[in-house]
């Protein structure tokens, strides 16, 4: 299958704003119009407001059609250089029935959000458009304080550079919550936390390649049910799985029987290789029983033990900048992965 990676952006381009999942933008317009003035200020583009995009979450969720047709519409303007999602949410999937196939393949444009995007991200994969998890308006371009430089960096390189190329591990993370009923909350910086780097596991002399296929864990669940917008088995083979869980903070339990699930239907076995996002562990003050660092090691523990379980030497590097916690590295879906486990690298794009 052949990958189309959408045409860069340049500075004044116009980028299309839609609200494929929630609708927080109409609840917290002040976080919204943050993003937007980053948009504008920091990357040089011309945010468009497409109907949905203020839309109240009771619209939206009455109408996954029209958030359907804002994705159509800003794939067949001719006008519009990339779509950026406002935010995530939980229903996505409803609006893939509406999605026009041919309008969005013909017209292949650079998508940027993650999290319930997930949805999105797979069915412009199964088209054999490269897309970029990562980015979501209200959330990275609208963080509190100043946009984090490493995001900053990731996402200028998905905009405007032919590739992302080599990534690094940032120096500090957070998965810290500002509430956003408080608009002063925005002037304010999220606590960062020292970071160990990534965890290499199984990669002893192993220098892998393949193309990138994944998204939030617990999206990918419901997909892996509902067995309709997963592409056919064999084109896994080789590819590299990337993975990261939300904030609803799933078990280490849930983590393990998602990855024996891919065991029990022979599709772990396809993959080359897996990259898993560092996993947020609290929310909105709300901690897992088990306290923050202890989530984090148990859901490592359940991914080796599925591997382990499931006589499986698949490689994986955990504790990736990507998904729900920041700063982020976008990963372009679709893409070709080079890691290297020798020199510990790990790059997007061509060599």
């Amino acid at each position: 299958m052949k990958f189309k990676t959408p045409p860069r952006l340049y500075e004044g381009n116009k980028v299309a704003i839609v609200s494929p999942s929630a609708g927080l933008a109409s609840i917290f317009p002040w976080v919204y119009e943050l993003g937007l003035k980053r948009l504008r200020e920091v990357f040089l583009l011309e945010p468009i407001e497409f109907p949905t995009a203020r839309k109240d979450p009771g619209y939206l969720e009455r109408h996954p059609q029209a958030r359907a047709e804002d994705i159509n519409a800003a794939f067949a303007d001719k006008s519009i250089k990339a779509v950026i999602g406002t935010i995530g949410g939980n229903d996505q999937i409803r609006i893939l029935p509406f999605l026009d196939a041919k309008t969005l393949s013909l017209n292949p444009k650079l998508f940027l959000g993650y999290s319930d995007s997930t949805n999105l991200h797979l069915f412009l994969w199964n088209l054999g458009i490269i897309s970029y998890y990562g980015g979501n308006l209200m959330t990275q371009f609208a963080m509190q304080g100043n946009m984090h430089n490493f995001t900053v960096h990731y996402l200028k390189k998905a905009f405007f550079e032919a590739s992302i190329g080599e990534i690094q591990s940032a120096p500090e993370w957070t998965d810290y919550d500002l509430q956003w009923e408080d608009p002063q909350n925005l002037y304010k910086s999220r606590p960062l936390y020292k970071s160990a780097g990534w965890h290499w596991h199984n990669f002893e002399n192993k220098v892998i390649k393949g193309r990138l296929w994944g998204g939030c864990l617990e999206v990918l669940d419901l997909h892996f049910s509902v067995k309709r917008y997963l592409p056919p088995a064999d084109q896994l083979a080789n590819c590299i799985l990337y993975l990261e869980t939300s904030e609803e903070m799933p078990s280490e339990g849930f983590v393990y029987r998602f990855l024996a699930a891919l065991g029990e239907l022979g599709i772990l076995q396809k993959f080359k290789g897996m990259l898993f996002g560092r996993p947020k562990a609290q929310f909105c003050n709300r901690l897992p029983p088990e306290g923050q660092k202890m989530f984090i090691s148990n859901q490592q523990m359940a991914v080796k033990k599925a591997l382990k379980d499931y006589s499986s030497d698949l490689p994986v590097v955990f504790n990736l900048n990507f998904g729900h916690t920041d700063p982020q590295v976008i990963i372009p879906n679709g893409e070709m992965a080079f890691i290297d486990g020798i020199e510990k690298t790990i790059r997007f794009g061509s060599i």
